[in-house]
This record gives structure tokens, sequence and C-alpha cells, in this order.
């Protein structure tokens, strides 16, 4: 089949499920713009070596840059002739207006989503918006079990979707690196648990940091150390939380790491940490279950209960309970179990790699491409029209 899969921007991870995807079929990779203001990836060159199409350079689509990003899509459907269109969601004014136009010149499409009730404020007036949008799609790719639950919530029929949208690819972060991990403060332990994510108040970095606070205080200061990889804007309130513990110099905040880096990190770590407040799926846990770690992994990322299996990889706990996750960091820590449990989380994961998003979207491009077109209402895709130009 041909499949037009269309992200907000190419990073590594996009590109990994790319290559996995042109395995098994023609693919056109677009991408509405060629920079993405939420993570710096340096990827230009792979993107260009993928023949990667950004669509458009605008941050925005208001007036003529809607205009300009319709006709370049049009321009490329046109072009490739697919059987079936790929596109992130209904959030972003981009998707929005993707859905619409390929509504419009009747390309099947295939919604790509990792939202679940946990990470989405239930307001009704929200929720029937999105009902109306999600019944325009022919197919879904999803990420997993609470997502499936999630639209099916929501009345998409089930044997419409299938799964693997959230995966990584698994070789890169199990993949054992000559090269020593070098931090900006070394830490004092041999082992150290580690986090990477965004600053940002979601990511919950400072229950975090208190919970660790904890864990030491009750293992009477001689415990691992806390290593955190990523930068935002609670960058600085972070630098002077830390700076207020009684254990600084055993919480070292790296900064961003690259792609290339990444695994190096993961490899040195004895376990990791992921304490988010809200996360649609949660892939660092998926580099870190690759490198082969045991994980403690907070209730609210989406990936917890198809990823963690209780005691047996790891643990899940409460992002509100600061006691609780010092708990499962010091149980974690003196386990006997820890390097079967990070063989248990490899095993886990192997059915979770970029094969799994390319068999994935080979069904739902089969479901959208058989799917009866017409079905969908002509209000449905005059809203869309109509959420497109507001959003």
């Amino acid at each position: 089949m041909k499949i037009a899969l269309i992200f907000r921007s190419y990073g590594p991870y996009h590109l990994a499920r790319l290559r996995a995807a042109r395995k098994h079929h023609s693919i056109l990779a677009l991408e509405y713009s060629a920079v993405d203001k939420d993570y710096p990836w340096d990827a230009a060159r792979e993107k260009r070596d993928a023949g990667v199409i950004a669509l458009t350079g605008s941050g925005s689509l208001q007036g003529s840059a809607r205009r300009s990003f319709v006709r370049a899509l049009c321009r490329e459907m046109r072009k490739f002739s697919p059987d079936a269109v790929a596109i992130p969601g209904y959030s972003e004014s981009f998707a929005v207006t993707a859905l619409r136009t390929c509504r419009a010149i009747r390309i099947p499409t295939i919604l790509m989503s990792d939202t679940h009730a946990g990470s989405t404020r239930n307001a009704v007036f929200r929720e029937s918006v999105k009902k109306k949008l999600i019944s325009l799609y022919d197919a879904a790719l999803v990420a997993g079990t609470p997502q499936v639950e999630y639209l099916s919530g929501l009345g998409f029929a089930w044997e419409r979707m299938a799964l693997g949208y959230d995966v990584v690819d698994n070789q890169h972060f199990s993949a054992r690196s000559r090269c020593p991990v070098e931090l900006h403060h070394a830490p004092t332990a041999a082992r150290y648990f580690f986090c990477c994510a965004r600053f940002v108040e979601r990511k919950n970095l400072a229950l975090l940091i208190e919970a660790f606070t904890r864990y030491l205080l009750a293992v009477g200061g001689e415990g691992w150390d806390l290593v955190i990889a990523g930068d935002g804007p609670l960058r600085a309130a972070l630098q002077r939380r830390v700076a207020a513990t009684s254990f600084a110099g055993h919480i070292h905040l790296i900064g961003h790491k690259s792609y290339e880096e990444l695994p190096l990190f993961y490899q040195a770590a004895g376990a990791f940490v992921l304490p988010s407040l809200a996360d649609e799926w949660g892939l660092v846990v998926n580099e870190a279950m690759a490198a082969g770690l045991p994980v403690i992994v907070s209730k609210h990322a989406g990936c917890s209960r198809d990823l963690v299996e209780y005691g047996l990889n790891g643990f899940t706990f409460d992002p509100t309970s600061a006691d609780e996750l010092a708990a499962r960091m010091r149980l974690i820590a003196i386990s006997p179990r820890r390097e079967e449990m990070g063989r248990a989380s490899h095993r886990i994961i192997a059915g979770w790699d970029v094969n799994r998003f390319a068999s994935g979207l080979s069904q739902a491009a089969e479901t959208a491409h058989g799917a009866p077109h017409a079905q969908h209402s002509r209000f449905g895709t005059a809203f869309a029209a109509v959420l497109s130009h507001r959003s």
C-alpha cells in the first residue's frame, strides 16, 4: 500500500518508525514544519536523506499560511496518490486542517493517538468536540490499552483500531557503548536513579527531588544518586530546589542530552523513574526498558498498564505521594532481583519495537482503505472545517 505519514516535525523517533514502515509499504514522509519548538532535535541531514518534505515553514496556520499549507498538502497528495493518510491526533491546527483537506479530496484517514482518560480534561464540551472529530477518521493507530478504551468511550469502534503508535528503536537503546558516561558532577554512588524529562509542571520533577531526599534520609544518606536529564522553563526553579536540600551533591541536573548520548546514561543507571502527573504514554520508559533497566512509573503515565508488570520489571506509584515514590526507590535499590527485573524489562519491551508500529500502521491502513468513505456526516466535515479555521 501507499501511505502518507504526517508528523508535526520529524525527529529521531519518527525517523525510526518511518524506516520500519518503509520495509513493508511505500511511505510519503510529510511534516508540518522542519523545526519543532518543543524538542531541539538535530536531524536535518537524516530527514533530508529520508526524503522528508516540510509542508510549511510557518509556526502558525493563519490566513495565507493556512492556504499555503493546504496547497502544499494537496500537491503532495496528487503526486503520491496514497491509499491512506496517517495524521497525529486532533488537538493541533495543522492536524485538523490535514484531516479536513483529506476528507475533501476523499483520501482515507488514520488517526494516530496516544490520548487516554488520565491525560485529558474531561470537560463535556471538549469531549463532544472530540467525538465529532474522531468520527471523521476511517481507522486509528493507538498507543496501548488505555488509549483503546478512551477512543472506544468516544464512540470509535475498537475493530477499527490497531496498536503500536508509541514505540522506539529498541536496538538504539540496548546497544552497549564502550564510551564512559561523563556527568557534570560525577555521582558518588556506583548506581543512580535516572530520569529524562522536559522541565515542565506535568513532569512532576519537584516531587521526584522531594521523594529522592526522603529515600536518602531513610537509608542514612548512603544510597544511590539521582540524575535528571532534560531542560525547560522550570530549570532555574529546580536548581534552587536542589540547592535547598540536604543532599544537593547527590542530585545531578545534567541538561539536555541528544538522542545519540542518551543510551550511555540509561546503561550506567540502576533504575529509571518517571514521576509524571500526566503523560500520554512516556517513551522514556520504552527507552529505559530497552536498556535493561527496572522501572518506577507513575500510574498516570499512559504506558504504565501495558509496560509495567508490578514486581516483575518494576513498580507503579501515585505521583502525588513522595513517600510512596521514596519507598519504591528504596525497594528497587536494595532488591536482590534488580538485575532479573531489568532482564524482564528487556523481554517485555521486545514486543513494542518499531516493527510493531509498522504492523499497526499496515493494519490501520488496510482498515481505512476498506472503509466506506461516505459514512461520515456532512455536519462532521463542516464542523472540522470550522475548527481548522478557529484553532
